[in-house]
């Protein structure tokens, strides 16, 4: 799991989350990746020693088939310069399919550094950004209750997608600047599998969160210039 930090000259910008999908490449939010700013960074660490490197996203890559309104196919594909193996850094798992995981699990895990419950320094309650990683187990919810959930949370303006998945329950899951992130399987072996990605949430903090399936063609190519060129819309940053 990594940080998407990206700010302009008035220090205003986004947090998003991304995983690392190949030595130079990290998965995240379309909807992340179309605000990107020239100053935009990942943030890893080093996991022998917990040490935060960052690294300039170079180029950013969403899926050409990306709706604003339905928020269908919100995936992108950022890319860095430096080599994430060389810190010991492993590409998450991922799947062609992921029905027969959603068969065998009920629950997925979400991880980020959006938003929690802190303090200011008057003591009071305050939203801030996590300055660790946060995760929390979340329940995978039915399509046909998804559907449901979604029609009434959102007076029917909401339509979920066949592309769509979605976890969480009330006042539990995803906050935004969690966006971006990953929803995983952790499979009885150990193993983490990524089937989602965080897209977007009820009314921010509570509600049933929506996670982005992943497109088919991200499996389908060997060849990273044949995905991209699948995935279309290149942004240099």
């Amino acid at each position: 799991m990594s940080k998407l930090v990206s700010y302009g000259n008035d220090g205003q910008g986004i947090l998003c989350g991304a995983t690392v999908v190949d030595n130079y490449w990290l998965l995240t939010a379309a909807h992340c990746a179309l605000q990107l700013q020239k100053r935009s960074f990942i943030y890893v660490r080093k996991p022998t020693t917990n040490k935060e490197y960052s690294f300039k996203v170079v180029e950013a890559y969403v899926h050409a088939g990306y709706n604003n309104q339905t928020a269908d196919h919100d995936i992108a594909l950022l890319k860095i310069s430096f080599d994430l193996s060389k810190l010991g850094i492993n590409p998450v798992c991922l799947v062609r399919d992921d029905s027969k995981l959603l068969k065998d699990y009920k629950n997925g895990m979400v991880i980020g550094y959006g938003l929690t419950l802190g303090e200011d320094s008057l003591g009071s309650p305050k939203l801030l950004n996590s300055q660790t990683l946060q995760s929390t187990s979340v329940p995978i919810i039915p399509d046909a209750e998804c559907v449901k959930t979604w029609r009434f949370l959102s007076l029917l303006s909401v339509k979920i997608t066949y592309n769509q998945i979605c976890a969480g329950s009330y006042m539990h899951g995803t906050a935004p600047g969690d966006s971006g992130g990953p929803l995983l399987i952790h499979k009885s072996d150990g193993e983490y599998v990524q089937i989602g990605i965080t897209s977007y949430g009820a009314d921010g903090l509570d509600g049933v969160i929506d996670q982005g399936k992943f497109p088919g063609e991200l499996f389908l190519f060997s060849d990273w210039k044949k995905t991209l060129h699948i995935f279309g819309s290149q942004d240099n940053i």
